[in-house]
């Protein structure tokens, strides 16, 4: 069992559907870690803020099909650019995402209108940018 497995363990709700992941020290690699855990299928919340992921490893969530049922996620202090908010913006398994939040990242006001004008994003109706 991986130090992930044990942090999944302790901190996703018992129904399943809310974990929070905050300050872990996940980075990249813990993001794609992440996006290959069947786990993921059954969540509907999800903090990954404070986690370094960058835009490697906002890319690896964007593209897993397993986040398809998230509504409800926070990717706050990531160090996340424009290159992370288009991987989001595009993305085609976020398509239940309801809010999101990208406070204290590294995105630029182009990075911003990508995400508000994201035709992939449907659902979206809460976006943070700032705190």
């Amino acid at each position: 069992m991986s130090r992930l497995d044990d942090l999944i363990r302790d901190r996703l709700s018992k129904d399943g559907q809310v974990l929070s992941l905050k300050a872990q020290f996940l980075r990249e690699v813990g993001a794609k870690e992440l996006a290959e855990k069947e786990i993921m299928e059954s969540v509907r919340a999800l903090d990954l803020s404070q986690n370094n992921i960058g835009d490697e490893g906002v890319k690896a969530i964007a593209e897993s099909e397993l986040f398809v049922n998230v509504r409800t996620l926070n990717l706050a202090s990531n160090s996340i650019s424009d290159v992370g908010a288009k991987y989001l913006a595009t993305s085609k398994t976020l398509t239940n995402l309801r809010s999101l939040q990208l406070v204290v990242n590294d995105i630029s006001e182009e990075g911003e209108k990508i995400l508000r004008n994201s035709t992939d994003l449907i659902k979206l109706t809460s976006l943070k940018f700032r705190v």
